[in-house]
């Protein structure tokens, strides 16, 4: 019998001050919203720019949009898709869907028309909400899609020519009524629907049930990173789960603010922060460095800094960075570590306890982390193994493949597929990540998914993507190329290939021509041999 590992320090949630009085259990993420509306209505939660949005506002402008919903036909269980750029529409459009039972689901905006198109076909949306900036790559994928979604427009100052939209949502927001249209739902229905890559090649669309969300909510609000009267800074896209999961939700569950940032910019960052009295923020490393390397700290009052934390995940911190910023801002840094298929949320270091260099922090509360072998024994401390997880915060499955959530749930864990190991504190280190995964920037890159793509060339025998190194980003995308004629295929032709097909992340920064790829006895391509070149 196994002895459960430490978990983070925490506060039990009717100890903390800020939660006195207020509904802690709740069904759904949805009920959660509209129960925080009713408390404390004329609450702050929402700084957008020139706008500044209540909870009675955001909950209102949800029962508008669920309404609309309605009218349309979505029921429980159906999806809703949301294709918006950073901004409180986000909210309107997936609370709205969550109000009625419907599960949102956020599509990464930098799509192109052909992975928009295989997004609607695996999750048939009744309804798409699209950013007018994104429409006319929408309009590709729709036109490729077998699935046709009713389409809300939402507006900013972009234009296009689609003929795809039936509806604004500023008209949405203008016509249907308040009227609270929450419905009952148990903790296990699903509310929210991320696509997370695969080694295959194919996104798959990870289901989240709403006590997953509750969980993280909860566990954030015992950790001690949020304390009252605090204002989070959103400047990931929203389309990622921690966004959404570890922040959006916690902090509202919390009954505090959140300011959007539209996307981040180095040069309004601390403007922001001191405009809007920001607490706590989030960023990958990429944005640190880049605050380091583009601002003067002497230009920055620091009397009119709030910043507590400055949390950050989906890459390695350098040692050097939270040093610098330790030394230029007096912040100190909160890493943690988790995963789409996970809420996004597994562990962090403890502001409530101590740090460790190298180390993601400890468990959250509700979290049962362990490290196994292949043949999913427990291994002891200071052994690298599979880091697997156990809890409410686990999805409920992948859309449409489960054969794919049975390789990864066994034994009740979710097999993480990430190596590390625990010390003897109970901090967990992680020593490796997904085999093959790329981190460019914070996002997730699968090789798989540019390889099919690249080998649709009529030029192209053969391709290997992987990842180099990189100062800024933390890792670059390279690709090896054979060339079934040599001397006729060149790097720009290819970038533009790539270009037109997938989003504009993945596209490889560099290319390598090769007579052949390495491969094993059994022809498998040696990927080591390519980074130790």
């Amino acid at each position: 019998m196994t002895t459960r590992r430490p978990v983070a320090p925490h506060i039990p949630l009717d100890k903390q001050p800020y939660l006195q009085g207020r509904q802690l259990e709740f069904e759904s993420i949805a009920q959660m919203l509209t129960v925080r509306s009713r408390e404390t209505p004329a609450a702050p939660h929402v700084y957008y720019y020139d706008q500044k949005l209540t909870y009675k506002d955001t909950n209102d402008r949800a029962n508008k949009v669920a309404n609309f919903l309605k009218a349309k036909g979505v029921k429980k269980g159906d999806v809703v898709a949301v294709m918006v750029q950073n901004s409180p529409e986000i909210y309107y459009a997936m609370w709205g869907a969550q109000k009625l039972g419907a599960i949102a689901m956020a599509v990464h905006y930098m799509l192109k028309g052909t992975e928009i198109a295989y997004l609607l076909n695996d999750a048939r949306p009744k309804v798409a909400f699209v950013g007018n900036d994104f429409m006319t790559e929408f309009t590709k994928g729709f036109n490729k899609a077998g699935c046709h979604p009713y389409v809300v427009e939402v507006a900013t100052e972009s234009e296009h020519s689609s003929k795809l939209v039936r509806e604004k949502m500023a008209d949405i927001l203008a016509r249907y009524q308040v009227d609270e249209c929450l419905v009952p739902q148990s903790p296990d229905d699903n509310f929210l629907l991320l696509y997370s890559s695969g080694t295959t090649g194919r996104p798959k669309g990870v289901l989240l049930p709403n006590k997953a969300g509750l969980s993280v909510c909860r566990d954030v609000n015992r950790s001690g990173i949020v304390t009252g009267d605090d204002v989070m800074l959103l400047m990931l896209p929203m389309f990622h789960a921690c966004p959404l999961c570890v922040f959006t939700y916690p902090l509202s569950y919390a009954g505090q603010a959140l300011c959007i940032s539209t996307r981040f910019s180095v040069s309004d960052f601390w403007r922001d922060v001191i405009k809007y009295g920001i607490t706590i923020i989030m960023g990958v490393p990429t944005m640190y460095d880049y605050i380091l390397n583009k601002i003067d700290p002497q230009s920055v009052d620091m009397t009119k800094v709030k910043i507590k934390y400055a949390n950050t995940g989906a890459a390695p911190l350098s040692v050097e960075t939270r040093r610098r910023f330790k030394d230029c801002y007096n912040i100190d840094f909160l890493v943690g570590y988790g995963l789409t298929e996970a809420c996004s949320g597994t562990s962090v270091e403890p502001p409530l306890g101590h740090f460790k260099e190298g180390s993601c922090g400890m468990p959250y509360t509700e979290q049962k982390v362990e490290i196994m072998d292949e043949q999913g024994n427990i291994l002891p401390n200071n052994v690298i193994g599979e880091i697997c997880i156990q809890g409410d915060c686990l999805m409920s499955g992948y859309l449409n493949k489960p054969e794919q959530f049975a390789e990864v749930m066994r034994g009740g864990f979710l097999h993480t597929g990430d190596l590390g190991y625990f010390d003897n504190e109970g901090y967990l280190f992680i020593t490796d990540r997904k085999r093959d995964m790329i981190i460019r920037g914070g996002e997730n890159i699968y090789p798989r998914e540019i390889e099919i793509v690249l080998e649709a060339h009529p030029l192209v025998r053969e391709v290997a993507i992987i990842g180099i190194s990189d100062k800024m980003l933390g890792e670059r995308v390279k690709a090896f190329i054979v060339p079934k004629v040599k001397g006729l295929l060149c790097a720009a032709e290819l970038k533009a290939w790539l270009t037109e097909r997938i989003a504009i992340c993945k596209v490889p920064d560099s290319y390598e021509f090769l007579d052949k790829l390495p491969r094993t006895t059994t022809g498998k391509v040696q990927k080591f041999v390519l980074r130790s070149g």
